[in-house]
């Protein structure tokens, strides 16, 4: 019996090693081209696959997501059906993602761009730019979307939260499906998406969406780049729609040099390094799993491919 860890892009030897340190008593490889033989693998760490490998692993029992979004890993197109998958949940990470939001938003509203230009012009002018008890509305209600509308709560923002299914909140208003995104979205002056990518949230953030946000509203994005009809945010920027955004995430990454948002006016972009994973987190999670497999017990963080997470 052995793991294989395939979390490319990101290196899998620092997963490697913290499973050797928790002293697993299993082989652990990072690639599917080494010296053995595929049927030993019975743990696979992976966070996307290209088609091929996973029918080289007959004896394949669990499948885990190394990343906090599994769209990528559910969109394997030969994924075995009723094969065990479950995910990793940090909250390290989603405590960072939540900084990386605060962050942006503040950056932004107290007008931090125009005092970095102001700096180096040697002008010494004050301006006016007030951002407590500003509305903000987070998309997604998750354990990442929860810590962030707390933290924006923490900040003076006055925050709404948006998911599929109603959800109750303690000191958050909340609203739910198609009737309650329209009637939270004109009051948002800030826009945050924390969703997981399904058929259903795939190119939510359209120019239909931005068009009932409030004039001059400020975006940021840490959930998927497939959220977001591109084109469409680029236009909001340009028109003024949007007076800026925030992107951790985009339809293509890496991005390529030709790419229109890199010369989108107002935007902000960051190659997805919002919130990363601590290896010995994530590796812990993973030798819980195979345990609880082991003892006969249920997943604690499985993932539904049906729902998309």
């Amino acid at each position: 019996m052995a793991a294989l860890i395939l979390s490319r892009p990101m290196p899998p030897e620092p997963f490697a090693e913290a499973l050797r340190a928790r002293g697993f008593p299993h082989p652990v490889h990072t690639t599917i081209d080494g010296d053995w033989d595929p049927a030993s693998i019975r743990w696979l760490v992976a966070w996307r696959l290209p088609a091929g490998v996973l029918p080289r692993l007959p004896n394949l029992e669990l499948l885990f997501n190394c990343a906090a979004g599994v769209d990528k890993l559910l969109a394997t197109p030969d994924l075995p059906p009723g094969l065990p998958i479950a995910r990793v949940a940090d909250d390290a990470q989603a405590i960072e993602l939540a900084q990386y939001v605060v962050h942006a938003a503040l950056d932004h509203l107290r007008i931090a761009p125009r005092y970095r230009a102001q700096q180096a012009a040697r002008d010494w002018t004050r301006h006016r730019a007030p951002a407590v008890g500003l509305p903000a509305l987070v998309l997604g209600l998750g354990p990442i979307g929860m810590r962030i509308a707390r933290s924006l709560a923490t900040m003076g923002f006055v925050v709404s939260g948006w998911s599929r299914s109603p959800r109750d909140v303690p000191g958050i208003e909340t609203f739910a499906g198609a009737d309650g995104l329209a009637a939270a979205l004109p009051r948002a002056r800030v826009l945050v998406c924390a969703l997981p990518l399904t058929p259903e949230t795939t190119g939510l953030v359209d120019a239909a969406l931005l068009a009932r946000l409030p004039r001059g509203a400020f975006f940021v994005n840490i959930g998927r780049g497939g959220h977001v009809v591109e084109p469409d945010l680029i236009a909001a920027l340009a028109s003024g729609q949007l007076s800026g955004a925030t992107i951790d995430v985009q339809a293509r990454e890496p991005m390529p040099a030709d790419d229109p948002l890199w010369d989108a006016p107002n935007l902000t972009l960051t190659p997805h390094v919002a919130g990363q994973l601590d290896p010995d987190t994530v590796m812990a999670q993973f030798a819980e799993e195979i345990e609880r497999l082991g003892r006969g017990e249920p997943l604690r963080r499985p993932v539904d491919p049906v729902r998309g997470y």
